[in-house]
């Protein structure tokens, strides 16, 4: 009994850090998608200023084009900005993701020496029980048997 008590409450702790990494994990994850929606508009748009860089050349508009590569150039570093940090978050994400898994693993290594434990405790039960038992049906087999010798 004195091994329950600490290792329900190892479980619950370990419970607990596991619900922490999960929301961390979920956070982090969050965190990268909106960056990489960002880089993706950010794709978007230098796209748009190539079609239209590429138009005003096409109608001899200097103006057009050099603002669409003005844009597009300060765009493109925007995207390089945005790619960096989706390689940083996404390595927050697996090392968030590793830190998830590892507390889940040490839940479920308490959990299996709880269950263990009570699977020990058990049987010990069932073998006390049963001596009991036996020790019992001993005395009545003893009493019984002298009593039936005296009376014969």
């Amino acid at each position: 009994m004195t091994m329950k008590h600490p290792l329900t409450r190892l479980l619950r702790l370990r419970s607990l850090l596991e619900d922490v990494s999960r929301v961390e994990l979920e956070a982090r994850l969050q965190e990268l998608a909106q960056i990489e929606r960002a880089l993706t508009r950010s794709q978007d748009f230098t796209r748009a200023m190539r079609r239209q860089s590429f138009f005003g050349i096409a109608q001899s508009q200097s103006a057009d084009w050099l603002e669409a590569e003005a844009v597009g150039e300060w765009v493109a570093s925007e995207e390089k900005i945005f790619e960096k940090a989706s390689q940083s978050k996404t390595a927050e994400v697996n090392a968030a993701k590793a830190a998830y898994l590892e507390r889940r693993k040490e839940r479920h290594q308490v959990g299996s020496v709880i269950e263990a434990r009570a699977a020990a405790d058990a049987i010990e039960r069932g073998r006390r029980e049963q001596r009991e038992l036996d020790d019992w049906f001993n005395q009545q087999g003893r009493s019984g048997h002298g009593a039936g010798i005296k009376s014969a």
